[in-house]
């Protein structure tokens, strides 16, 4: 049995395994990266995804809805819309993202939203 000595010094290789762990948490890591502006591709509706898990989106008719969002494994999302005062409704829908392309589908309403990222 040979024994190869590492002649890279010892702080040279923390590093070097530090962005190893971390490019594989980054692989690693489930579902699309959707913060920030969308606009539909279809009509004039927008949505935008903060990273504190709210969201505000416009429909195509103008009427505002906001509330929070939250990403469900690898595919899902759960919408909770504020309607004033207390009331919440939940919808869950799936999400793809591909690129600068994000689909959402809702299973109940049998519809589709395709939107593209914008500055």
């Amino acid at each position: 049995m040979t024994i190869i000595s590492c002649r890279i010094p010892c702080r040279c290789r923390h590093l070097i395994a530090l962005i190893v762990m971390a490019m594989v948490a980054y692989g690693c890591a489930s579902g699309p990266t959707i913060v920030g502006n969308w606009k539909a591709v279809d009509g004039t509706a927008s949505v935008r995804f903060a990273a504190d898990g709210g969201f505000h989106a416009v429909d195509n008719q103008g009427m505002p809805v906001s509330g929070n969002y939250r990403l469900m494994g690898a595919d899902g999302i759960r919408f909770e819309i504020r309607h004033g005062g207390e009331e919440t409704e939940t919808i869950d829908a799936r999400v793809i993202q591909a690129g600068e392309r994000l689909t959402l589908t809702f299973p109940g309403e049998h519809s589709l939203e395709t939107y593209e990222r914008i500055p």
